[in-house]
């Protein structure tokens, strides 16, 4: 049953919600100027996707070790110093001077933005418990704007020829304020439930559910970083638009992905998460075959805005899921992780089948393939949270 929402409970949701909107800022604020990376480091479209790796084999290795970590120092711990140095390390990214160093720069980001995912979802779901009602959906809404913003406000850079490394550094002050004076409001601590605990005595069963939500992850990040990463070179490949114009796909897909989780918590109570999850993927596959195939400007946006729509529900869903079906932060840790594989794999798939056939062709292939699949996989039933599919 629902509570009244208290003073303390808004504050306590802007907090966390700060830290879901940093971290968002914080992935968008370079990603519309990758086209411009690749020609300042003289790399080809599978030499970038291979440089890309490095913040996928961060993220995997601290996903992995991310419930520990929290059950260790707690969650508010983890999620402020993590959010922090993940702010601080943005402008290395433009003073990279070969490949090379950017890898091992996108090493360091992944690591921090792995145990922040993980931590400031934990977060997300002790207060969804608290309230008794689904607000995960929302937290992920203020991702996607947070997206939005960096997004916008690195596409405005490019176009005013605003350096990169200027842009990063004032982006990278303003978030470090942020989350430093909203860390005080966070949860002070995961609630710690004990592995054994609410997970199926059959180690058969357990393991079809670890590899479900691991599986889970992978296909939901394959729907939608692909989309985010390569929008912008995609535009600009079919169309010919310079760097700032180029960064609308980014923007379409992300606009989509604020509207469609704005609402999404009243639609998936409504409805039923499991349901949701499909059919989102389902309008995620429509809308990643429109933008990849339309024949004008206007026609592949609306695309990425439909993509991001269908594609909205899939991340929060799934780690509502994964907290349901195994406890604590270990559901959430283990989708992660997968989610970060996800990434691992994204990159220098997109690179390669890019370089084999063209952006547009890449994107149909992976992010349309695993749209697909998402929509058919059913995923287990918790086993002690009937009725929350």
């Amino acid at each position: 049953m629902a509570t009244q929402t208290r003073p303390t409970d808004r504050v306590r949701a802007l907090a966390i919600g700060t830290f879901f909107f940093a971290n968002g800022a914080s992935f968008a604020s370079w990603i519309p100027r990758l086209g411009e990376i690749r020609e300042n480091l003289s790399l080809s479209d599978t030499a970038l996707g291979l440089t890309l790796l490095g913040s996928g084999c961060g993220g995997v290795l601290m996903s992995l070790a991310g419930s520990r970590i929290i059950n260790r120092i707690g969650s508010r711990r983890a999620t402020i110093v993590t959010s922090v140095t993940l702010a601080a390390m943005l402008p290395l990214i433009a003073v990279a001077p070969v490949a090379a160093i950017l890898f091992l720069v996108l090493i360091g980001i992944g690591i921090m933005d792995g145990l922040t995912d993980v931590a400031m979802n934990t977060q997300a779901l002790q207060f969804q418990d608290s309230l008794h009602r689904s607000v995960i959906n929302r937290m992920h809404a203020i991702w996607s704007i947070g997206t939005l913003t960096g997004g916008i406000g690195s596409s405005l850079a490019a176009t005013f020829q605003i350096s990169l490394g200027t842009q990063l550094t004032v982006t990278s002050v303003i978030l470090i304020a942020a989350t430093v004076t909203a860390g005080t409001r966070l949860i002070p601590e995961a609630r710690h439930i004990p592995d054994h605990h609410l997970i199926p005595r059959s180690s058969g069963a357990r393991g079809r559910i670890w590899l479900a939500v691991f599986g889970i992850g992978i296909l939901t990040v394959l729907i939608e970083i692909p989309a985010t990463d390569w929008a912008a070179l995609l535009m600009a490949e079919r169309f010919g638009l310079s760097p700032g114009p180029a960064g609308l796909g980014f923007i379409g897909f992300t606009l989509g992905m604020v509207i469609g989780r704005a609402g999404g918590d009243k639609v998936v109570d409504r409805f039923g998460g499991e349901q949701m999850r499909r059919t989102s993927a389902l309008i995620a596959a429509v809308g990643i075959l429109i933008a990849t195939t339309g024949p004008v400007v206007a026609v592949s946006l609306l695309g990425f805005v439909i993509a991001g729509l269908g594609g909205s529900t899939l991340f929060p869903i799934s780690v509502r899921r994964s907290g349901e079906l195994l406890p604590g932060a270990q559901g959430v840790s283990l989708f992660s992780a997968g989610a970060r594989m996800g990434i691992l794999v994204s990159s220098p798939v997109m690179g390669a089948l890019s370089d084999l056939t063209t952006r547009s062709g890449a994107l149909l292939l992976l992010g349309g393939f695993a749209a697909i699949v998402t929509a058919i996989w059913h995923l287990p039933e918790s086993p002690h949270n009937k009725g929350t599919s």
